[in-house]
């Protein structure tokens, strides 16, 4: 038998998320399963930036309430089972080799176990498991776009989650808004009771989920209706006409956005009874922590790690840092994918960095090299890899400094079970 570390190193590499023949064949092996997604209420989230605080926000709400909850989510952080958790805890190596093989055996017809990428099996495996597990809901984030993406094999979802869509993977997702903002409706169905869309949105972005919302004949609620004030770490969120009061333990000023997503869901959810209160969001809200998103890990100096890895989430970050109260300086870790827009991430970073250490992500195949990177910042300090980036900006900072890491989260991964 195979071991889930020999399991997890055969499966196929490929990245086939924008092919649009994969959901089909998916939906013939989901069919073969018995469809193990009828099992439990799943949640789907699509979006450029925010599915991962967005997500958690409403997968921990759902646990607080008594919940039993599946989260899909990734990338993962340190161990590949983050992706998939049962109320916090990874499935075990154990479980998803004998998931693995449950599948496996009931392949349909010219079907084989190499043809599915490796995502797919993670897709698919979750799935199962979710219900081999009786779980009673499910929060299913996408991998990548999300009509032709795996987790879109399930049937419609009872609800869906649009977050803040901007450009990124533009070579298979489409270069304009207006085509990334299609294929993140592609989650839309007939038979989900709402979408829920995050706000600021491009206007164009908004017209295309209406329109699909309108043809697949869903109800649209848009998160631009909730009214948040933030002072601190205390927030108030006006929902309906009703004042939420609570505290926010999420550095960035981006999370307003994706808490006003969550609590507009969490808000239907309290309408149709499904849980009972706002009780468990405000507790949520301050208590929760996200790896690799504003990840405080270290006070003085006080160290962030964020895996911002397109333009968009790099112009969230300096809003951030500007609002941030410093005395010291701002040094900067920073290391990118190469088939990201990391010039203009570059370009953003420069003039709020008093200092720059450049290095490359743990991913050979995609990496931006450390060379490529130093000859468009001749002035930034070079480093082999994030572990001796991290260890040379610790040396350099005074107890008054901030240091940040961002660019990737493979990067991120190097150093975040550093502070475990």
């Amino acid at each position: 038998m195979l071991t889930y570390q020999q399991l997890v190193h055969e499966m196929n590499q490929s990245m086939l998320g924008g092919n649009d023949d994969r959901v089909p064949l998916l939906k013939r092996v989901l069919s073969a399963l018995g469809h193990p997604d009828h099992d439990y209420q799943i949640i789907h989230i699509a979006g450029t930036n925010g599915k991962g605080s967005t997500g958690s926000l409403i997968e921990k709400t759902l646990q607080g309430d008594g919940k039993r909850v599946g989260y899909f989510s990734s990338p993962a952080m340190v161990d590949q089972r983050e992706q998939i958790k049962v109320n916090d805890q990874m499935i075990s190596p154990q479980d998803f080799v004998k998931t693995y093989q449950y599948i496996a055996e009931r392949l349909p017809h010219g079907v084989t176990a190499p043809m599915l990428s490796i995502f797919e099996w993670w897709t698919l495996i979750m799935l199962q498991y979710f219900a081999d597990q009786r779980v009673q809901w499910a929060v299913i984030e996408c991998g990548l776009g999300g009509q032709d993406d795996a987790t879109n094999v399930i049937d419609a979802p009872l609800l869906a989650v649009i977050t803040h869509i901007a450009l990124d993977h533009t070579r298979i997702l489409g270069s304009t808004i207006k085509q990334i903002a299609q294929a993140k409706a592609g989650i839309i169905k007939p038979g989900t009771k709402a979408i829920f869309l995050a706000p600021h949105q491009e206007t164009v972005a908004v017209t295309v989920i209406a329109d699909q919302c309108h043809r697949q004949r869903v109800s649209l609620h848009r998160a631009d209706t909730i009214h948040i004030v933030r002072q601190g770490q205390q927030v108030q969120l006006t929902v309906a006409g009703q004042q939420i009061n609570s505290r926010l333990n999420l550095l960035g000023t981006f999370q307003d956005d994706n808490v006003r997503t969550a609590a507009l869901v969490v808000n239907w959810l309290i309408a149709h009874h499904q849980i009972k209160s706002w009780q468990s969001f405000c507790h949520v809200m301050a208590t929760i922590q996200i790896a690799g998103r504003m990840q405080v890990v270290q006070q003085h100096p006080l160290t962030i790690l964020d895996g911002a890895h397109n333009p968009d989430a790099a112009r969230q970050i300096v809003a951030t840092m500007k609002q941030l109260p410093r005395h010291g300086r701002l040094i900067m870790v920073i290391g990118f994918l190469a088939d990201k827009d990391w010039q203009t991430m570059v370009d953003l970073y420069q003039p709020i960095a008093d200092q720059l250490i450049l290095t490359s992500p743990d991913n050979p195949q995609r990496a931006l090299t450390l060379s490529a990177l130093q000859s468009a910042l001749p002035g930034g300090l070079p480093a082999a890899n994030g572990h001796d980036a991290m260890v040379l900006a610790q040396k350099l900072a005074t107890p008054e400094d901030t240091v940040l890491m961002t660019g990737s989260f493979y990067l991120i991964k190097e150093v975040e079970k550093d502070y475990d």
